[in-house]
């Protein structure tokens, strides 16, 4: 079964994902082939700095392939992408259903840095970790 993590503000498939992955409330986890609900998380007490690690952290345990979310902070950025290679996509803005349409018609953006991060040269990761000599000329 194919998982991917939703960001979102609310606790049903046809909730808006907000601009801020720090914004969020709640994450869900759907089988991507199905689109069924998994599991919902409520972000509790937390405040948005943890609440966004904590769902960071989710996504990964719950072995999520991708995650549809708005854009987001260093630190749940470098546990998404630089410690588990879980694929971002930029959907805020969109019910949960909508994003997972557009995902699947390779119509969503690719998060492929955090905000005020110095961003990737062209979306490959391969390339996103340039030297200071690379980067320089």
């Amino acid at each position: 079964m194919l998982k991917i993590a939703a960001a979102v503000s609310g606790v049903t498939v046809d909730c808006i994902i907000p601009p801020l992955f720090e914004d969020a409330t709640h994450l869900l986890i759907l089988d991507a082939d199905t689109n069924a609900l998994l599991e919902v998380m409520d972000g509790g007490g937390r405040n948005s700095f943890a609440r966004s690690i904590y769902f960071a952290e989710k996504t990964v345990e719950y072995d999520c392939e991708a995650i549809l979310c708005g854009e987001l902070e260093a630190e749940p950025f470098a546990v998404l992408a630089e410690e588990n290679c879980v694929t971002r996509y930029l959907a805020a803005a969109n019910s949960v259903l909508d994003g997972i349409r557009q995902m699947n018609d390779y119509a969503l953006p690719l998060i492929a840095d955090f905000i005020g991060g110095t961003g990737c040269p062209d979306l490959d990761p391969a390339n996103c970790e340039l030297d200071d000599d690379e980067s320089e000329g």
